[in-house]
């Protein structure tokens, strides 16, 4: 086990900040976490991942353990279905990618979210119109304070939008090692009609699209809406769409007939956050380096 000591993390987060950690170690194995989450010399401890969820403002004054965890087994298979275990490190999209080359369905909504898959059942990441929820198993995390390895089964992760026991009631308690998800291989179920991922499968003139072709038209559309964060620093989109009730919603529209909306339930619809920030003159705003 390597500390290293100021480090810098400019290339650790997708925002691109740059700011230094004053220790700093790279976490390959699940026993190296354990042992470095036992070590009482250093007892300031950050947990960073694939940095896409976080801003950094000050250089941080602790040990940071940088989580890069890497490797794909398969759990379970028959005909129809697959569970893989993905490692924390993996990074997000690379997975979708890799699940698309295999022909697997069920990740192709969530293609080029920014992050590792460690974090992606915290926030419970979700992208037109599929939530990880929908593929989710179970996760593997070590408890902080004790190192033991704890199995949370789909259930226990008290999933809701954009919110997990993680960020609620288990926050800055666990570690996410481990996640799987179960995908299909056959009969794949689409979701097509949130966003414009329709109109993009007609524009490309596809009748019949495979998961290849929606997560192409996803990634065309998130092309289009947000910067490659390589050229310009960015965490992805990173809003929660507000959820409105109906009554809203028709005050809304009396006043903004084209407003975007997409039905919850009988009495709840969610209104794209981006387009509010736009109708409020926001879109590509600038104040100084922000």
């Amino acid at each position: 086990m390597s500390i290293q000591e100021n480090v810098a993390l400019k290339a650790y987060n997708t925002f691109g900040i740059a700011v230094q950690a004053r220790y700093f170690v790279t976490i390959t194995e699940i026993a190296q976490l354990q042992k470095v989450l036992k070590t009482r010399i250093h007892p300031e401890k950050t947990v960073l991942g694939g940095g896409s969820n976080i801003l950094l403002t000050q250089d941080i004054d602790a040990l940071v353990m940088h989580i890069n965890l890497k490797g794909i087994r398969i759990v379970e298979e028959d005909k129809n279905e697959i569970i893989i275990e993905v490692m924390a490190g993996e990074n997000w999209h690379k997975l979708v990618l890799w699940s698309l080359e295999k022909g697997y369905g069920g990740l192709e909504n969530l293609a080029l979210i920014p992050g590792n898959t460690g974090t992606a059942p915290i926030q419970n990441i979700g992208a037109y119109g599929v939530e990880l929820k929908d593929v989710f198993v179970r996760c593997t995390a070590v408890h902080r304070d004790t190192g033991l390895l704890v199995t949370f089964e789909h259930k226990a992760c008290e999933f809701g939008y954009r919110d997990s026991i993680f960020k609620c009631s288990a926050k800055n308690t666990y570690i996410i090692v481990a996640v799987q998800l179960r995908l299909t291989k056959q009969h794949h179920k689409y979701h097509m009609t949130y966003g414009a991922i329709t109109a993009e499968l007609e524009k490309n003139e596809i009748i019949h699209p495979k998961p290849k072709d929606i997560a192409k038209a996803v990634i065309a559309i998130r092309q289009s809406k947000l910067p490659d964060p390589k050229i310009l620093g960015n965490s992805g989109s990173f809003f929660k769409n507000p959820i409105i009730s109906k009554k809203q919603l028709e005050v809304l529209t009396r006043s903004y007939p084209q407003a975007p909306h997409y039905k919850v339930d009988a009495t709840h619809f969610k209104v794209p956050a981006g387009w509010l920030v736009e109708q409020c003159g926001f879109k590509g705003k600038r104040f100084g380096s922000v």
